[in-house]
């Protein structure tokens, strides 16, 4: 399939001939020291040369075969048509679905031996694991089961949250994401760990998603051997954080494994990993020949849905009730549409009425559209993929970053679109798309490979956010306590500072048991 796209020239040359001048230069470097590296062992050492020449000689030749060729350029596409003739349009039968290689712990420390959703090469075993998750635990049809979890969530957020306001300024942003990761906990592994075990699960996620940032050096190396030598200490540090995950995680899968589930009870997601089988790689035939995942693929596949669940959705939910710190007219209005449709008595705002509620709807696409809650979607082009800009095809292994925050503020989609308007979600039936039916924003990601958490993601932030919202006054502080709205961007966006406010009970009491 042909697809023209048009992308800025400058992004090109900036990004894509600068990374590849500076991965020269770093491959350079490491050239040069590797003479003196073999030189000291040579000193160092009581082997014979020769033994010691042949062991150098197998562990770094399959590194110097690779070093010399040359580097595949960086697209980058901000134009909101060009990305959905690439990511929907061109998606069709499978191309252009695969992405740059992970910098997921889990496949850099394999070797890419254990792969999850995110890091899978698009193919079979990738569509097996997919359609695991999105039919057995995401489906709209089983987020109902999860109801009392995430009522659980909800009023430990909200008695944590009114036991800080009595001391002033509530960290908002910290107790968010401690009752999603909760959440999430309980719907992968089920509702037996304990508050503690939870909140140490969720400070070691924690932990691991910082170091995404510095695993990107593994991930892209052109001499793995040789760069986690001379990064020894994240390696170790990296590793420390995968061992103290499969200690803690093997035995709650174990737990699960050969258990009889009464029909009422509500099946996680560990449990569906455990009776699933993937196509055997090594067979001759994949397709019919099974196999069932390791505990290391186990335990990268829950570290996924745990990250994955928890970050995008507490950014998301921050980055709301910041704008509605900000805007305390849009929040007052949200307000007034809750309190009409859900009784003073009612203990909670009831997932049976979210879909009533249009004005928080349009709320949290504006800001879902203004902060995505990752920084970008990634893919990069294979050998069976066609892609062609100016009459030429774009080389194999071209990568292609598409920016979301970008894409969403395209002036020729949007008026005004760095303002928050909310109302622009309620002139239309779905603003997200032009007339034409092309992508105007994607904060999930698009085409093949885009987010399958989409559908609990928004039933978390309309959720939470409507009970927030009727349980809570939120008012923003001064000074340092201000709301800011400048993003730190990573692999997630995030808040650069993160949210405070000052909070006054809306509604009489909060119950605490």
């Amino acid at each position: 399939m042909q697809l023209n796209y048009r992308v800025p020239s400058p992004c090109v040359s900036k990004y894509g001939r600068r990374s590849s001048i500076h991965q020269a230069m770093a491959d350079l470097l490491l050239l040069t020291l590797l003479p003196l590296a073999l030189l000291f062992l040579l000193l160092h050492h009581a082997s014979p040369i020769k033994a010691l020449l042949t062991r150098a000689k197998s562990v770094l030749a399959p590194e110097l075969s690779t070093v010399w060729k040359p580097q595949p350029a960086s697209i980058f596409v901000t134009d909101p048509e060009t990305a959905h003739s690439l990511l929907v349009r061109g998606s069709a039968g499978g191309s252009f679905s695969n992405r740059p290689p992970s910098i997921s712990p889990s496949a850099i420390l394999s070797r890419r031996q254990y792969q999850n959703i995110t890091s899978a090469p698009y193919g079979e075993h990738w569509r097996a694991i997919r359609h695991n998750l999105t039919s057995e635990v995401l489906h709209p049809t089983q987020l109902h089961r999860h109801a009392s979890a995430r009522r659980r969530a909800l009023h430990g957020l909200v008695v944590d949250l009114a036991e800080q306001r009595k001391n002033g300024v509530v960290h908002a942003a910290e107790s968010i994401r401690y009752a999603m990761f909760g959440l999430v906990a309980n719907m992968c592994f089920g509702d037996d760990i304990d508050n503690n075990r939870v909140r140490a699960m969720a400070d070691a996620q924690s932990d691991l998603v910082k170091s995404l940032s510095t695993a990107r050096v593994f991930a892209h190396a052109k001499l793995p051997a040789l760069t986690r030598l001379i990064y020894r200490n994240r390696w170790r540090k990296l590793a420390a954080l995968r061992q103290q995950q499969e200690q803690t995680y093997l035995p709650l899968i174990d737990s699960r494994r050969g258990r009889h589930r009464r029909p009422s009870e509500t099946p996680v997601y560990v449990d569906t990993l455990i009776d699933l089988k993937v196509p055997d790689d090594h067979s001759q035939d994949p397709r019919r020949h099974r196999r069932r995942l390791s505990d290391g693929e186990l335990v990268g596949m829950c570290s996924e849905f745990l990250g994955a669940g928890t970050e995008t959705t507490a950014s998301a939910l921050q980055w709301i009730m910041a704008n509605l710190v900000k805007r305390p007219d849009i929040q007052e209005a949200v307000r007034k549409e809750i309190n009409a449709v859900v009784g003073a008595d009612a203990e909670e705002v009831s997932e049976v009425v979210l879909g009533k509620l249009e004005y928080l709807h349009a709320v949290i696409m504006e800001a879902l559209r203004l902060h995505p809650p990752t920084s970008f979607a990634f893919r990069q082009v294979m050998e069976e993929d066609h892609v062609v800009h100016n009459g030429r095809r774009i080389p194999v292994g071209t990568k292609v970053y598409f920016p979301l925050a970008a894409i969403a503020r395209d002036r020729t989609a949007w008026d005004n679109p760095d303002e928050f308007k909310p109302q622009r979600f309620l002139s239309c039936k779905d603003a997200s798309q032009g007339t034409d039916g092309t992508i105007k924003m994607m904060p999930f990601g698009g085409g093949r490979r885009m987010c399958p958490g989409r559908g609990v993601a928004m039933l978390h932030l309309s959720y939470f956010t409507a009970n927030l919202v009727r349980e809570f006054r939120w008012r923003e502080g001064e000074g340092e306590l201000a709301v800011d709205l400048q993003p730190h961007v990573e692999f997630f966006t995030v808040m650069k500072r993160p949210l405070r406010a000052h909070l006054e009970l809306e509604r009489t009491e909060i119950k605490t048991s």
